[in-house]
């Protein structure tokens, strides 16, 4: 499902999945706008604190945009 928050085990990353593509993978992205694409297979749905986390870093990521257009 598009916009579910989930754990990636081989990045080790809370992710965001953006998309889908033939042959099972997802594509996945990060507040900050970085992208992959990996297998279902490496995906869970993301914990409380992993959702925490990523709530976190999108916080960061806006304060430190912020401070760049100043």
């Amino acid at each position: 499902m598009v916009g579910l928050k989930v754990y990636e085990s081989s990045h080790d990353m809370v992710g965001v999945v953006s998309g889908f593509a033939p042959g099972g993978m997802v594509h996945l992205v990060r507040p900050t706008g970085y992208q992959w694409s990996v297998p279902w297979t490496r995906v869970r749905p993301a914990t409380d604190r992993e959702k925490r986390q990523l709530a976190a870093l999108a916080k960061l990521h806006c304060t430190r945009c912020a401070g760049l257009a100043a």
